[in-house]
């Protein structure tokens, strides 16, 4: 182990003892830190940027890479980042030459780029608690996982908190097998609503095709996260470590109100229904979901006529699979609920 290894270990485990992390360190015994590659892709996002690269910086977590990645930003984006670029744990600021249009792209470079065990994609317009990653990397150790996220709470432009209703499972902190939490949880919902949460394994994600990814310019990142969470097992922390930004310049907004997401599912819908058998009742709380997402005031009526066209290819799609879907939501929400 490099000195350096050997000090922040040391560090952590001794003078930080009411963290998770430090708590994990002498549980275990760990005589290593294993290395975060932080990705922070960004476009267009100087308002928050600065708050962002501070949140990151803040970190109590001791080991980890910084990957600046600037998608040819027209704002003043790539002056806050350059002032970064010379920080030792920067390393590497890549700007774009010309705009991508696309996302995942940004997320395809920093995954070549990364060299860590762990990746973050830290997008540009969140904030995160300072021991989120520490948190994360203990859930991912603890519960030999392929993927953790914690809890989000939205935040508006000002960073002003909005409510948000959390239902059970989302309670309290658990763990179960990938394939599981893929049919309960990624095929309605995309219950992993914010890339700024997640903590995944590099070795995971390159096994992921990311050109089919970027396929899926706005449903990226649930087809991301299926194919990572395939891999093993997937962990939840329950606490809300990440603060997601809503605000009207983002992408995804635009996107659902032209039927887009709703289009982009039915197709990842489709492949997972190939791999894993799902009961009558999953494709009609699949089915419902989508219907009701394709009927929120925000959707145009010609992205609402698209998505439709794309869903009523399913026999049990329609209004009745809606009703099963808001049935099972009042079953769930007996279960527990929550305002963070």
């Amino acid at each position: 182990m490099s000195p350096k290894r050997k000090f922040w270990t040391f560090f952590l485990c001794i003078s930080k003892k009411s963290s998770t992390f430090a708590h994990f360190c002498a549980q275990k015994g760990q005589e290593t830190v294993k290395k975060v590659s932080v990705i922070v892709p960004n476009y267009n996002h100087a308002p928050y940027l600065k708050e962002r690269v501070d949140s990151i910086l803040a970190q109590d977590y001791p080991e980890m890479e910084i990957i600046l990645l600037d998608d040819a930003s027209s704002d003043e984006s790539a002056a806050i980042l350059g002032a970064y670029a010379k920080h030792p744990r920067v390393t590497a600021f890549l700007r774009s030459e010309t705009n991508s249009g696309n996302p995942f792209i940004q997320w395809q470079r920093g995954i070549r780029q990364a060299t860590g065990d762990y990746i973050w994609i830290a997008e540009s317009d969140d904030v995160a608690a300072p021991t989120m990653l520490s948190r994360l990397v203990a859930a991912m150790e603890t519960q030999d996982a392929v993927l953790a996220f914690a809890q989000s709470r939205c935040i508006d432009e000002r960073g002003r908190a909005l409510p948000r209703r959390i239902t059970a499972p989302f309670l309290h902190d658990f763990a179960i097998d990938g394939k599981t939490y893929v049919l309960r949880h990624l095929l309605g919902e995309n219950t992993i609503c914010n890339a700024s949460a997640v903590l995944f394994r590099r070795e995971a994600a390159n096994t992921v095709d990311m050109a089919e990814v970027v396929q899926y310019r706005v449903s990226g990142d649930r087809l991301f996260w299926i194919r990572i969470a395939w891999q093993g097992r997937v962990a939840f922390v329950a606490e809300p470590l990440n603060k997601f930004r809503q605000h009207t310049q983002k992408v995804s907004i635009a996107a659902a109100g032209q039927g887009l997401n709703c289009i982009q599912d039915h197709h990842i819908y489709q492949q997972v229904r190939s791999l894993l058998p799902l009961t009558t009742y999953q494709q009609r709380l699949v089915c419902g979901y989508h219907w009701q997402a394709m009927h929120q005031p925000w959707v145009t009526p010609q992205g609402r006529e698209c998505a439709m066209r794309e869903w009523q290819k399913e026999p049990l799609f329609g209004w009745w699979s809606w009703l099963v879907y808001k049935l099972h939501r009042i079953v769930i929400r007996t279960q527990g609920t929550c305002s963070i």
